[in-house]
């Protein structure tokens, strides 16, 4: 079943026709989890989709990329409590105020990288690629096989670059080190770019590797957090070199994640073979139907459906399936709720949603 998941996924993303289009099952905080227990899904469920035998439609997805982020990385740790608040140390060195009584995102409220001066110590301390075989665990190629030996969907990381300068600097921080910090902002990139190819380098030996992935989360709800000048300069020459090694290895296909709308960076992204966007998220003005109708058959998507609809009954639901039903059923797009489900989300409306998705994607 799982291989032919992936065939189905596989060939969606190249426009190929297959018995029905896979979905996207986006999975439930922690707080959604406990009011649908008490809307009617029995405690002892683990798997929500399983439960609800509709596993066979989404897809499964293994990542065998290496150690890429900070080497070694912090050891997390709770570091004060304050009432419901929590403070914590995370992988990054970030202090991270999130609640005990519910799920929300969580609030970063002090970085490692404050100044050109500590990237360099960072660099130095938490990016040093002398040693790649450090960046592999003893365990990898093991489970890269079996990935491939159970029919997963086999992806590789082919670059986080403003991911993880906002994570170790903040969006902020990271914007001043752009234009303040250049040249180090550069080795950043460069070192991260040294693990990637290893581990392209590496994969494509062993396994056959599906997607190329990508998470950048360089968008906001009007536009990207990182100038198109400033991507071409750092970030779009490392893709490019990336997507070069990987088509010469016959992977043409990319997973490429971003929060917001990103619209300004896709020619970039496309014209050095990134051709992805998810998960294409609605509110920020990414809207799976106008994507097709500006880039065509070159863009892939996943997501895209608005999650805000959720609650507005089965008519607006089923209106909003209808009218991206063509996208669905043409290919290319791989539907499903734009992000994981908020607990504002019923037991009801869920299910009455999966039952329309579902219906769209069989008819």
């Amino acid at each position: 079943m799982t291989s032919l998941k992936r065939d189905r996924f596989l060939k969606t993303l190249r426009y190929e026709p297959v018995d029905r289009r896979p979905v996207y099952l986006a999975g439930p905080w922690h707080d959604t989890l406990l009011r649908w227990r008490g809307e009617g899904l029995p405690a002892n469920v683990g798997d929500v989709h399983e439960h609800l035998g509709v596993q066979e439609f989404g897809y499964s997805m293994s990542n065998i990329t290496p150690i890429a982020g900070p080497h070694p990385a912090y050891a997390g740790r709770i570091l004060r409590e304050e009432g419901d608040a929590v403070y914590s140390l995370d992988a990054y060195g970030r202090t991270v105020k999130d609640f005990k009584s519910h799920t929300t995102m969580p609030e970063w409220i002090e970085f490692p990288v404050k100044s050109a001066a500590d990237l360099r110590v960072y660099l130095d301390e938490h990016f040093d690629v002398a040693d790649l075989d450090t960046r592999f665990a003893p365990d990898w190629a093991d489970k890269a096989r079996a990935a491939e030996a159970r029919g997963d969907i086999v992806l590789i990381d082919g670059g986080c670059y403003y991911w993880t300068l906002r994570s170790i600097a903040g969006v902020e921080g990271a914007s001043y080190l752009l234009y303040d910090a250049p040249d180090l902002v550069d080795e950043l990139c460069e070192r991260y770019f040294t693990v990637v190819m290893e581990g392209l380098r590496r994969a494509v030996k062993l396994v056959k590797v599906d997607l190329i992935g990508f998470g950048e989360d360089f968008a906001f709800k009007t536009g990207p957090l990182i100038s198109p000048d400033m991507f071409r300069r750092f970030i779009q020459p490392r893709y490019a070199k990336t997507m070069a090694f990987a088509r010469e290895h016959g992977v043409d296909l990319t997973w490429h994640d971003s929060d917001g709308d990103c619209r300004l960076l896709l020619p970039d992204m496309l014209a050095v073979g990134v051709n992805s966007t998810c998960p294409c998220e609605v509110a920020a003005g990414m809207d799976p139907v106008a994507l097709r109708r500006e880039f065509g058959h070159e863009l892939r998507i996943g997501g895209g459906f608005d999650k805000r609809l959720l609650g507005q009954g089965a008519d607006a639901v089923g209106e909003e399936l209808s009218r991206l039903a063509p996208v669905i059923r043409e290919g290319g797009y791989i539907p499903g709720i734009d992000h994981s489900i908020p607990a504002d989300v019923s037991w009801d409306d869920y299910r009455r949603y999966l039952d329309l998705l579902i219906k769209t994607v069989t008819t």
